[in-house]
C-alpha cells in the first residue's frame, strides 16, 4: 500500500496541534506545558518506522512536548483515516513506540484516531505472553464513530477540530448519496463563517472539507455557484479567493496535459483516502487513463465502496 503522505488530515495537525489535543485527550492537554512550545519530528519518524513491515503508515506525527513538571517527552500521535480494520494494528502500535522510545532514550506517550466505520474495531492494547515473560501497551484511543450522539457539543465547540469531526461523521453517513453530501458540505462550509474565525482558519478548513467531503463535477459546481453567493453576502470572499488563485494557476500553466495532471493527482489522493491506499498496479493503471476515462471515474468515485471494485472498473472500462 501507498501512504498518504500528502493528507490534510497531517496539515490539521501542523496548523492546530495544541488544539487537536485540547479536543480529543484533554487530560493530557492540560498536562502539557504549551508556554513552552513544541517541536514537530516528522523527519525522524520517517526513519525510524521505514523499515516497519507492518502494514500501511496513516498518518503520523512524531511531536516532543514538556510537561508542566519539567519532563520532556516524545509523543506519537497516529491517525487512522477512513481506516479499516487491521489484525496487526496493535502491533504495529508497539513496534513504533518501542522505536521511539529507543531512538529517543525517553518515554513516550502514544495517541491514537480512529475514523474507520467500524463500530466495534476499537484497539486500545497490545499485549502478549510467553514463558512466563508478559509483555503489554495500553494506548490513548479515540473513536470518531462516538461522537455521532454528541452533534449539540460539536456545535457548540469553537475548536476546529468539531468541524474535522463533523465533516467526517456526514463524509461517511453520505457516502451513497451525493446530494446530500452536497447539503451538508455547504452547511459546514458557511458555518467556518458563522463560528468567528479568522481568514486563515476558515481557508484551512475549507480545504480540509473541500478534501474530505468529495463531490461530482456537477454537484462541485453548484457547491462552488452557492458559496459564492453566500460570501458576497456577508463580504468576506475567503474561499472564492482560493478558488480564483487555482483557476489562475492553472492558466498560467497553460496546457490541457497540466490540467489532467492536477486532477489526475486529486483523484490518486482522494482514492488512497478512501481506500487506505493504493497499489502500484492499480496506481498505474489509474495514471494511464485518457482524459475523459478519467473524468468518468471521477464521478464514479463515491459509488466505489473496495479497492476490489476500482480494480473492476478500471479492467471494464480498459475493455
Amino acid at each position: 500500500m501507498i501512504p498518504d503522505y500528502d493528507s490534510p488530515w497531517k496539515d490539521m495537525l501542523d496548523r492546530f496541534f495544541e488544539a487537536f489535543m485540547e479536543f480529543f485527550f484533554p487530560s493530557a492537554h492540560a498536562q502539557i506545558d504549551w508556554a513552552s512550545g513544541f517541536e514537530f519530528l516528522d523527519k525522524e519518524l520517517q526513519k525510524i518506522t521505514a523499515d516497519a513491515a507492518l502494514g500501511r503508515r496513516a498518518v503520523d506525527k512524531l511531536v516532543k512536548v514538556r510537561l508542566k513538571t519539567g519532563t520532556e517527552l516524545v509523543a506519537l500521535i497516529h491517525s487512522e483515516v477512513q481506516g479499516e480494520r487491521e489484525s496487526d494494528f496493535e502491533e504495529r502500535i508497539y513496534v513504533y513506540h518501542y522505536r521511539i522510545s529507543d531512538r529517543f532514550n525517553q518515554r513516550v506517550a502514544t495517541f491514537v484516531i480512529l475514523t474507520d466505520g467500524s463500530r466495534g474495531w476499537r484497539p486500545s492494547r497490545f499485549r502478549y505472553e510467553l514463558l512466563g515473560t508478559k509483555v503489554s501497551l495500553q494506548f490513548s484511543s479515540v473513536k470518531l464513530l462516538d461522537y455521532r450522539n454528541k452533534w449539540d457539543d460539536l456545535e457548540r465547540s469553537q475548536n476546529p477540530f468539531a468541524v474535522v469531526v463533523m465533516a467526517h461523521l456526514r463524509t461517511i453517513e453520505t457516502r451513497r448519496n451525493a446530494r446530500q453530501r452536497l447539503e451538508w458540505k455547504l452547511t459546514l462550509t458557511k458555518m467556518l463563517y458563522e463560528r468567528g474565525y479568522d481568514e486563515r482558519t476558515v481557508i484551512d478548513l475549507f480545504r480540509f472539507l473541500d478534501w474530505l467531503m468529495f463531490l461530482p463535477e456537477n454537484l462541485q459546481l453548484e457547491y462552488r455557484v452557492e458559496i459564492e453567493r453566500y460570501e458576497e453576502e456577508r463580504k468576506m470572499p475567503y474561499v472564492t479567493t482560493i478558488e480564483k488563485m487555482g483557476i489562475e494557476q492553472g492558466r498560467a500553466e497553460g496546457r490541457a496535459e497540466g490540467r489532467k495532471q492536477a486532477s489526475l493527482e486529486i483523484v490518486l489522493s482522494l482514492l488512497r483516502q478512501k481506500f487506505a491506499g493504493i497499489d502500484e498496479k492499480t496506481e498505474s493503471n489509474i495514471r494511464n487513463l485518457t482524459d475523459e476515462q478519467l473524468k468518468q471515474l471521477t464521478d464514479t468515485l463515491l459509488k466505489l465502496e473496495s479497492l476490489d471494485e476500482l480494480r473492476v472498473w478500471l479492467e471494464a472500462i480498459k475493455q
